[in-house]
Parts: structure tokens; C-alpha cells; sequence
């Protein structure tokens, strides 16, 4: 099945995975999440929506990192959020460092690659709720690796200023094809602008055209 791309805001911002994360069966949303945005959601990824704060804040996307076994939650998160995703038949870690798993972590359902930043304990920790191997490494320099790649099971979306040895590696760990990219009129951080799983993508309205098509070359399934 050909991958569908949806441009959409929330509350009229275009960095949308700033409020999302999603799998191939559930999308973390805020509540209060407009309907149109509910329904983009449904249409093109296919999901149900599972909605939650956590810590209070609406910035669920950037606040987890999530595949179809697990999600990484921060260690200043609500017990009941942790309760909520395990009733939805997920793995749910609460970190003991004090960081945003989405900046740090990016995964599909075979590897993680995690920030170097990350304690090799902590980073083990996030392998075996997201049942997957763990790499870490920086790319292209920059320690946000979860900030600037979007993996699924059948592409990731590298960070655009990635070398071709390390789209390679990506390439290598992740199972699946690697592309550099960007998002919303030429933003590097990827996961803020694109939304993604195997059978679709949400990504932010300014997103052009050329990135659009950058975008569906890197995520869709061969």
C-alpha cells in the first residue's frame, strides 16, 4: 500500500509531532486535540487515538518515544499516564535521567538508536521496554538524534546533514532504506514535522512540495 501524506497544523502550528507520537495502531494526542486533527489522525494513519498529558503538558510528541511494544516516558511523569499505556497493552518506562525521550530516541520495531547523552544503563533500559536493540551514536555531530531522524518499518527520514557512511549505518541498524530530509520549509528537526508509520504521514502544512516528495521517497514501503 502506497504511504499517504496529509499536511496538517494544530492550533495553527505546523510542528506537529510536538503534540503526537505515534505506532501502527495508537496515536498519543493532547486532549483537547481539534477534530479536524482527529480526523487527519484516523484517515491517513490509520490509528486510534489514545489522549494524555504528561507532566500537564500538551507536548506529547516531544515528551515520549513509542513503537508497537513500548513507550519512553520522562521520569517526572504522571503515574496514571504509565497506567493508561498499559492498559493499552504497551510497555511503559519512566526514565530516571531527566530528558525528553522524543529529542533523544528514535526507533521503529527492530533498533533504537539513542542519544550518546543517554547513560549505557539507562540506554539498556529503553532496548528492553521497546524490545529492540540499542545503538547510540551522534550524527553528523548533533546528539538529538530523536529530534532530527523519523524511523519507521519501512524508512527513516534522516537528518539531512547526515554523511552517506552514516546514512549506511542507519540504513544498516534500522533494517530499512535512509534518506535525508527536511520538513516544513527546510527545518532539520524531522520528528518535529513529520508524523509516521508504516502506512502514513502527518507532516506540518508548511512543508514544500520538494520535501513532501523527499518525505514519501524516504518513508514509503518498496
Amino acid at each position: 500500500m502506497e504511504l499517504k501524506i496529509t499536511k496538517a497544523s494544530i492550533h495553527k502550528n505546523s510542528f506537529i509531532g510536538l503534540f503526537l507520537k505515534t505506532n501502527n495502531e495508537i496515536t498519543l494526542a493532547p486532549h483537547g486535540i481539534p477534530k479536524k486533527n482527529a480526523e487527519q489522525i484516523r484517515e491517513t494513519l490509520g490509528t486510534r487515538i489514545v489522549h494524555l498529558l504528561i507532566d500537564q503538558s500538551p507536548l506529547v510528541g516531544l515528551l515520549s518515544a513509542m513503537n508497537s511494544s513500548g513507550v519512553i516516558l520522562p521520569c517526572y511523569s504522571e503515574r496514571s499516564a504509565v497506567a493508561a499505556l498499559k492498559k493499552d497493552g504497551l510497555n511503559a518506562l519512566l526514565l530516571r535521567e531527566p530528558f525528553a525521550p522524543g529529542n533523544l530516541i528514535v526507533c521503529n520495531d527492530r533498533t533504537a538508536l539513542v542519544s550518546p547523552r543517554v547513560s549505557r544503563e539507562e540506554a539498556r533500559r529503553i532496548g528492553d521496554c521497546l524490545n529492540v536493540e540499542i545503538f547510540q551514536q551522534a550524527l553528523a555531530g548533533s546528539p538529538i538524534v530523536g529530534a532530527v531522524c523519523v524511523a519507521t518499518n519501512n524508512g527513516v527520514l534522516a537528518y539531512n546533514e547526515a554523511s552517506e557512511i552514516e546514512l549506511k549505518f542507519l540504513q544498516k541498524i534500522f533494517g530499512v532504506k535512509a534518506l535525508g530530509g527536511t520538513s516544513n520549509f527546510g527545518s532539520v528537526c524531522n520528528t518535529l514535522g513529520v508524523v509516521a508509520n508504516d502506512r502514513g504521514a502527518l507532516v506540518g502544512e508548511t512543508t514544500t512540495g520538494f520535501e513532501v516528495q523527499r518525505i514519501f521517497e524516504a518513508l514509503n514501503r518498496d
